[in-house]
């Protein structure tokens, strides 16, 4: 048996240069300054779908009427619930065509709520929550110049929680993805900015409350992803990015009873200013924001710690500045790569054991 409950809320701009536009190229201008907001939830013997502006406050207050769980979820038919939000806004998919002039500009919030709480033993369940929130998005054969604005005072958020009773979940797998500011170009970006400025979050939150730290048949899988201001294109030149931002992913299971659940995954990853290129001139990358990653399971032991006991995953990445030369088809003799990179950002890693990487001002050149 499989339920599955999705929101989509799509707002962008889909477009195909016009013979008359396509030698000075398309000019586009998007902001956004309202709010996206979807919301799965179920709580026992209810299904609430909510999808709106209103939906935040309605969580309080609102008594469903949705499908009846009770009985139809059993240890001899174990259902797949699948929870999954997409919020998208500022889109400009222009593939083939040239793009003189790009302003997007991400004013308002996004946000994606997927929670599934309180089953009885009785209902054995496997979980999968997604949640996704994309703004200010240019695909496009060669883009002359843009410039792209999260905020001031915007926000991406996700939050995937299950908890229940431990008899009661097969498995659970929960992934949240936030990403603003991308320009992906075939042949080349020619100027412009890409603004994050300190006032704005880019914020994952996975839990999981279970009431005894058993081991899930499947498993528990918790993944995070936060990506802002990203250039990829052969050429890139004078573009200036400014990230004063904050991402945070945080991975939390608790247990009622302080044992350690087994079979635990968590994984976080964040990254602000990345360019790939196969030729840079006049780039300059600028960061002053924060990176966190938490990693958390209560009831963690000792010989948990000294990794004496098997069953666990933890790894995390905080990358700020990466600057990324590929090799070209042509002679790179006399070739001249021009960056500035700054960062004075703070990257925090917050795990009992794992693998964990932080990279600031970095450059790599292939050729």
């Amino acid at each position: 048996m499989q339920r599955m409950l999705m929101v989509i809320a799509l707002v962008g701009t889909t477009t195909t240069a016009a013979a008359e536009d396509a030698a000075r190229g398309l000019s586009v201008d998007q902001i956004w300054t309202g709010d996206q907001t979807g919301i799965n939830q179920i709580i026992p013997r209810r299904t609430l779908l909510l999808n709106g502006t209103h939906a935040g406050n309605a969580l309080s207050d609102y008594t469903p009427r949705g499908h009846d769980l009770n009985g139809t979820l059993s240890a001899d038919d174990p259902t797949t619930i699948d929870q999954s939000i997409l919020n998208a806004v500022n889109l400009l998919i222009a593939s083939e065509a040239v793009v003189a002039r790009v302003d997007q500009t991400m004013l308002g919030n996004q946000i994606a709520r997927n929670v599934m709480t309180g089953l009885s033993p009785q209902n054995v369940t496997t979980t999968t929550q997604i949640g996704e929130n994309i703004a200010n998005i240019v695909i496009a054969d060669q883009v002359d110049s843009v410039r792209q604005a999260f905020g001031p005072g915007a926000n991406q958020i996700v939050y995937n929680e299950v908890s229940g009773t431990a008899a009661g979940l097969h498995g659970v797998t929960q992934t949240g993805r936030n990403t603003a500011n991308v320009v992906l170009a075939t042949v080349s970006i020619g100027s412009g900015e890409q603004l994050f400025p300190s006032d704005t979050t880019q914020q994952i939150d996975n839990v999981v409350g279970l009431d005894q730290g058993a081991r899930l048949a499947d498993g528990i899988t918790q993944q995070g992803t936060n990506i802002g201001n990203v250039l990829i294109a052969d050429d890139v030149r004078d573009v200036a990015r400014i990230f004063n931002g904050n991402q945070i992913v945080r991975n939390i299971v608790t247990t009622q009873d302080g044992q350690t659940p087994a079979g635990v995954s968590q994984s976080g990853l964040n990254i602000a200013n990345f360019v790939s290129a196969k030729r840079v001139q006049g780039l300059t990358q600028v960061s002053n924001g924060r990176q966190i990653v938490e990693n958390e399971i209560q009831g963690v032991t000792l010989a948990d710690m000294s990794g004496k006991l098997s069953g666990y995953s933890h790894s995390s990445t905080n990358i700020v500045n990466l600057l990324e030369i590929q090799s070209t088809d042509r002679p790179a003799s006399g070739s001249t790569v021009s960056a500035i990179q700054t960062a004075n950002q703070t990257q925090t890693v917050q795990s009992k054991l794992g693998t964990h990487s932080q990279v600031g001002n970095a450059a790599t050149i292939t050729r």
